[in-house]
């Protein structure tokens, strides 16, 4: 039987799965090809080169967050990998030898930055308040001087494009970051150590009905902008195609679903769900 998980590498896990189903979400709408980014449990150990893991060169995206939270994070992206995510946004043939030409990395800068947008939608699902996490460069790295922070939880993940991987893309995780996503994930407990089921007087308003409301997405607009909307008027809404609606509860988002059909009617399957504790707490 395998042991366990520590804590602090199960909060680091999650944060990072989190975040990289944001990034597989934006992936798969831009190239109209199937995604997935799974982050491996297992981290990278202390004092391993990044580079065994993923071989130079790489493309270093940096990002910043700009709200929620404190730091930043390092994409680390092997030059294999994002000529190929490049090439598939821009139509080419990717099974034709290639090189790296300034059209490729306008094109990923354009990739990292929709799926930092699509990452902060999950984020902030993942921390129940407002994240953004912003853009800010792209690099080129071809050798160890340009590695990442020394003091940073790498956690791997591969890119799998319709079921065949295209390499592993690496996060680096301040500890702050870490620390936030521990204490969020520590055992979610009321004072004196009751949860949820043992909550007194929870039966109490168990039969009680709550609105739940599915947002599509939110935008601002000037009110001259407003009066003159009309029949026809397109808003542009903050959310990529593709990417998960919101489920609230008392205007607070305690899960993430897609929208599917049934019967004539829209319904939304669940893909992500808040603790129950936490969701107690968005009845308040």
């Amino acid at each position: 039987m395998s042991a366990q998980p520590a804590p602090s590498q199960a909060a680091v896990h999650a944060y990072a799965e989190a975040l990289f189903n944001g990034c597989a979400a934006a992936l798969s709408t831009l190239l109209n090809h199937t995604v997935t980014m799974s982050p491996q449990l297992s981290l990278l150990p202390a004092g391993q080169p990044l580079a065994e893991v993923v071989p130079f060169p790489w493309f270093v995206a940096q990002a910043r967050f700009t709200r929620g939270l404190a730091g930043g994070h390092n994409l680390v992206i092997p030059q294999s990998a994002g000529l190929t995510l490049a090439r598939l946004v821009l139509g080419e043939d990717t099974t034709e030898p290639g090189v790296v030409t300034s059209d490729h990395e306008d094109a990923l800068r354009d990739i990292v930055n929709q799926m930092l947008a699509s990452a902060s939608s999950s984020l902030n699902q993942f921390f129940s308040k407002p994240v953004m996490l912003a853009f800010a460069e792209l690099r080129r790295v071809d050798r160890v001087e340009g590695g990442v922070p020394a003091d940073a939880t790498v956690v791997l993940a591969p890119v799998v494009v319709d079921g065949v991987e295209h390499g592993q893309i690496a996060l680096t995780i301040p500890p702050s970051v870490c620390a936030d996503a521990a204490a969020l994930l520590a055992p979610a407990a009321e004072p004196g150590g009751a949860d949820v089921e043992r909550t007194p007087g929870l039966e109490m308003i168990l039969d009680i009905t709550m609105t739940v409301t599915v947002e599509l997405g939110r935008t601002r607009m000037l009110i001259k902008d407003i009066l003159a909307l009309g029949p026809g008027s397109v808003i542009e809404l903050d959310k990529l195609a593709g990417e998960p609606v919101d489920l609230l509860v008392n205007e607070r988002p305690i899960a993430k679903g897609e929208v599917v059909v049934i019967d004539d009617n829209f319904g939304v399957r669940l893909t992500q769900i808040s603790q129950p504790t936490e969701r107690l707490r968005s009845l308040a």
